[in-house]
């Protein structure tokens, strides 16, 4: 008589499936393009029958946007780790922001996803990528209001700062990116973060000036 494996072993073991599925649509799509990509080569980059990959996310497109949202994940992941170690809010920002870059120099092949998605899907505001998750959002905010009544930053409007900060880490991560430069990003990010928390100016101007 066969044994039956445990409901929850059979649905671990499935959800392992779909990340394998998914990391080689990941680096497919990345590597040849959409359009390119037949989902015969993931399924065979995973060792399964197409049909599995198919039970699994129904068809190229779904799947295709199901790999976006599995490098988003694993993203968030990346920085929680880090955010979790530490405990001054100011020192978890800079470090997420260092592990956002660290994810980008490890991950090169998402770059490319991303760009595809823009190509493929540049009607869709925002990008599944950079949808907001908006109970991280609200910490952050928290966070960030704290960080203003105790003076540690400048008393200007959360979302203003919020958006600021993506635009800087996700700009520096594109421009490096297509710059082809070879040094990693992370390594950089001194310079970058104290540019971005102290400023240039060595004196704030007069509102004039300003």
């Amino acid at each position: 008589m066969e044994v039956q494996p445990h409901a929850d072993g059979k649905e671990a073991a499935q959800a392992e499936r779909s990340r394998d599925i998914l990391d080689a649509a990941i680096n497919l799509f990345a590597d040849k393009g959409y359009g390119q990509t037949e989902v015969q080569e993931i399924a065979d980059r995973v060792g399964v029958g197409k049909g599995t990959v198919y039970r699994h996310f129904g068809n190229k497109e779904s799947l295709f946007l199901a790999a976006v949202a599995h490098a988003r994940d694993q993203l968030i992941a990346a920085v929680d780790v880090v955010q979790s170690s530490e405990a001054d809010p100011l020192v978890q920002l800079r470090s997420c922001m260092t592990a956002i870059l660290r994810f980008f120099d490890a991950h090169p092949q998402v770059v490319e996803l991303l760009i595809e998605e823009r190509a493929l899907f540049r009607d869709r505001r925002p990008s599944l990528f950079f949808e907001h998750d908006e109970q991280r959002r609200r910490e952050w905010g928290q966070r960030l209001q704290g960080l203003i009544e105790a003076g540690r930053i400048r008393n200007l409007p959360v979302p203003e700062i919020q958006d600021t900060l993506s635009r800087f880490v996700f700009g520096a991560m594109f421009f490096h990116y297509f710059a082809g430069q070879a040094p990693p990003l992370a390594d950089q990010s001194q310079v970058l973060f104290d540019v971005l928390f102290y400023g240039l100016a060595a004196e704030r101007p007069t509102r004039a000036e300003s």
